[in-house]
Order: C-alpha cells, then structure tokens, then sequence
C-alpha cells in the first residue's frame, strides 16, 4: 500500500492552533467519576482485607480519575470564548447530510458525474472540513479497483488547518473492459491530531457522534457505450487539493470548485 507525505492545499491556510490540547467535557467527566467510584471501592476492599492485591486496583482507578479530572480542569482553563466561527460549509452552503464526525472533522465523497461510458473519465471529490480550533492530519484511504485504474489501495496525508474547508480532486478513468453496471469506491478516512484536540468551534454543526474512521462507499454507474480511442487515451490531470474556507477569512473561496463542476459537466456532454 502506498503512503504520501502531507499534503497542503494549493493555497496554504496559515490558521494558528488554538485552545485546549485536551478534550475534556460531559463524557470525560463521566468516566472520571465512574473511576473515582472503582478506587473507592477498591480501597473499601484493601480497609476489610478481602484482597491483598486490592491497592493495585486503587491505584489504577484513581489514577485514571485524577487524569480525567485534570482533562476536564485544563479543558475549561484554555478554552477560548474569543474562537473564531467556523463557515459551516459542508453543511451549510454545500449541503451535505453529515451523520457523524472522525476527531471533529466532517467529511462527504462522490464521483463528478457519477455515471460514465467505459472508457470515460470521473473526478473523485473528498470534501472534508474541521470543526475544531486545532489543525488535523488526514489519512485517506482508497481502496483498490482495478476498473478505474487503482491496482492497489492507496493513503493519502492531507493537512487541514483549524477550521478549515477543503476539497480533494482525483480524476480518475473508467477502462474499457469493465462491466457495464453499478460499481463503488471503497473511501475510509481517519484523523491524526499533532497538537492537541482543541475545542469545537462556534458555528459548527453540534450533537454528533464523534467515530474513529469515517467510511464511504463511493458509488458510480458504467454505461455499456464506450467512448472513442483518441479520448480514452488522454493524459488524465494531475489530483489536486483545494481549500474552500479559512476561518481566517469572513467568506468562502468556493470560485476553483465551481470551475471543476463545469468543467466536468461539459466533458460529460462530450463523452455521451
């Protein structure tokens, strides 16, 4: 499998990390007070000599309460009420039905268009977006599929600033012995984050689940046409990864995403 380096948009987004560096929060304390309550009980066991080894127990719960509970104090004491807001882009102006969130960061996948003759040409588009005051490390995973070209599963590394929005563009072409029918792109991401966890900036889409991998199945349609063979053998375009929004900035910057959905549409008139 195939890994890349960090991969940074094509305009940089110099957003500075801010907050906490621990998460903290209702769950957090949660925990915390239920480990309290083991070392009690554990300590309860070593006082009525039930179990000489009953210290180790104690030791190990209160030791995982004080953590949580000094989580949860430091959380509070960096939090900002002075955060940047963030654009909301994917669910906002973009649309997307988002069901859950990997380390603060939403994503969507599709192909541009989703249906094509064998033979044709399609832009994979990974939108993702963070919804914390602290960059994120990306990990992309594409699953192989010999019929669009990908031999083998690839890992892409893409850098996302505190808050914000971006595109990945991977154009990619359908081969001309493939089966004409339904197919889809197995797409998994997770994040890694270098500084800290942050906090959720205002703005944001709140009350979702919060999962360890985001996975998608990208689906597309072959048709049984094949399109000619002076076309079918371009050079396909280079991948690219382009950023929407920058809580540095008070708009969007959505004009690179509006040239590659025309341009995708025009070529899709060409090859039907």
């Amino acid at each position: 499998m195939n890994k890349s380096a960090i991969l940074q948009t094509e305009t940089p987004d110099i957003t500075p990390d801010s907050g906490p560096t621990c998460r903290g929060g209702i769950r957090v304390a949660f925990y915390s007070i239920v480990a309290l309550l083991a070392g009690v009980a554990s300590a309860a066991l070593l006082t009525r000599h039930v179990s000489d080894y009953a210290w180790i127990l104690a030791v190990v719960f209160l030791g995982l309460a004080a953590r949580g509970f000094w989580s949860v104090f430091s959380a509070w004491r960096a939090t900002r009420h002075d955060a940047p807001y963030s654009h909301s882009v994917l669910a906002g102006e973009l649309g997307f039905d988002l069901l859950c969130t990997c380390r603060d960061v939403v994503a969507a996948a599709f192909f541009l268009p989703d249906s094509t003759p064998r033979g044709g040409t399609m832009r994979l588009l990974v939108f993702l977006e963070n919804y914390a005051s602290r960059h994120r490390i990306v990990n992309l995973r594409l699953g192989h599929l010999p019929g669009i070209g990908r031999p083998e599963a690839t890992i892409t590394r893409l850098h996302l600033a505190a808050g914000q929005a971006a595109v990945y563009c991977l154009p990619v072409r359908v081969r001309p012995d493939i089966t004409p029918g339904n197919h889809h792109l197995s797409v998994r991401l997770w994040m890694n984050c270098p500084t800290g966890a942050g906090q959720r900036l205002p703005g944001s889409r709140l009350h979702m689940f919060d999962t360890h991998m985001i996975r998608i199945a990208a689906p597309f349609d072959v048709a049984a046409n094949t399109v000619p063979d002076a076309e079918a053998g371009e050079a396909l375009p280079e991948a690219r990864y382009i950023s929407l929004a920058s809580v540095s900035e008070e708009e969007p910057r959505m004009g690179k995403l509006h040239a590659i959905v025309e341009e995708s549409a025009a070529r899709e008139l060409v090859e039907v």
